[in-house]
């Protein structure tokens, strides 16, 4: 396990403050139209009809979702945390049975040319198997942010969750849905759950300053225009103090936010991702088995790895927990480990069967205050030994 540093609290009233690869539009609006009414792409309406039926065995279980009137609304589901997160909403005991709409850019549905056969004239739809894999869970609902659904959908969205992974898209994520709150297009909102990085405020020392330093991009293409990049943690930083601008913005605000900081992520998600690199996907399998405990602290803290299961675990309890302790502050979380072999006997890493989830109850526990490490007053002499 990596050392511990002691966390900087993040205040609550501050003031506001491996991109994504693009994908060609090779498809008209019909094939678009055609799929995303196919069954493939579209949820059964007696599915959701029938979700309290279908989770009528779940114990009554304290938490502030509502599986009758709830709706949650989880954002960068291109990529594995927020699948993550998808997956388990509509597993866990807390929110099983709540509506999940899962929104994705209109490029998600659109067909691309084969990259390895020119001649081809079929397209390929990159991410049908993860639209197909998400919409198979229970009440989820996969939906075109372009589309009339959505924004039908976005008015009686209760919880938000926002999980990209690769900074500058979280805050164009954060800053599109400040937009639609500050536009009244959220009247339910009650609880938003925001991801960012671990360092976001010790970005003035290493190791923290190496890895935010700043690039300029786009001066080896010809014809392009060169635009500023880099500073990942400026970017996490800058959606971080838009939330809690938008939050504290006045009294008449009726949401609440926490925010997840986390290490450079690992581990695999639900969706069968597939790697270009082969053993990558085995360090991310076995990281998966081997750090199955996390550790958590309010503020800004630890060094090190967090894996991608263990953050969906940690936001979505954020999202159903009914404790006052996680109201508008932000948590560090890490993922510890090895356990120990007994631990990690019966999942196969060549494979990707890994353990489940951290419980409900392990994130409650780590959540709980921690008691103060007793030191020894300073000018205190060392005992002498006898």
């Amino acid at each position: 396990m990596m050392a511990q540093q002691r966390c900087a609290v993040a205040p609550r009233n501050s003031t506001a403050g491996a991109a994504l690869s693009s994908r060609r539009s090779a498809a008209s609006a019909d094939v678009r139209s055609s799929l995303l009414r196919s069954s493939s792409f579209s949820k059964s309406k007696n599915k959701n009809k029938n979700r309290a039926n279908h989770h009528s065995h779940i114990k009554n279980v304290r938490a502030v979702v509502d599986p009758e009137k709830d709706v949650i609304f989880v954002l960068g589901c291109r990529e594995r945390v927020a699948q993550c997160c998808v997956d388990q909403l509509s597993d866990n005991e807390r929110s099983a049975g709540c509506q999940v709409r899962a929104p994705l850019p209109s490029s998600a549905y659109q067909g691309v040319k084969n990259p390895n056969d020119i001649r081809a004239k079929e397209l390929l739809y990159p991410d049908r198997p993860m639209i197909e894999k998400l919409s198979a869970l229970d009440a989820v609902e996969c939906l075109d942010e372009t589309g009339k659904d959505y924004a039908a959908a976005l008015g009686a969205a209760t919880g938000v969750i926002l999980a990209s992974e690769y900074a500058p898209t979280l805050l164009e994520d954060v800053r599109a849905f400040l937009a639609n709150v500050a536009a009244g297009k959220l009247p339910k909102l009650k609880r938003v759950v925001v991801l960012s990085h671990i360092g976001v405020e010790r970005r003035d020392v290493e190791p923290w300053k190496l890895m935010n330093r700043k690039l300029v991009l786009g001066t080896g293409v010809i014809g392009g225009v060169a635009k500023p990049g880099g500073a990942p943690l400026d970017r996490w930083w800058d959606a971080e103090e838009a939330i809690r601008a938008a939050a504290t913005a006045s009294d008449d605000v009726a949401w609440t936010y926490t925010i997840v900081r986390v290490g450079d992520l690992r581990g695999n998600g639900p969706t069968s991702v597939t790697y270009g690199d082969a053993m990558l996907a085995l360090v991310d399998n076995a990281f998966d088995v081997r750090m199955q405990d996390i550790e958590i602290e309010e503020g800004d803290c630890f060094e090190g790895y967090t894996k991608r299961q263990s953050v969906a675990a940690v936001m979505n309890r954020m999202l159903t927990t009914p404790s006052f302790r996680v109201l508008n502050k932000a948590f560090s979380v890490v993922s510890t480990g090895p356990v120990d072999r007994e631990r990690r006997r019966g999942w196969d890493v060549a494979k990707g069967k890994s353990p489940p989830p951290i419980s409900d109850k392990t994130v409650d526990e780590e959540l709980q205050p921690k008691e103060e490490e007793e030191t020894a007053p300073q000018g205190v002499p060392a005992p002498v030994p006898t």
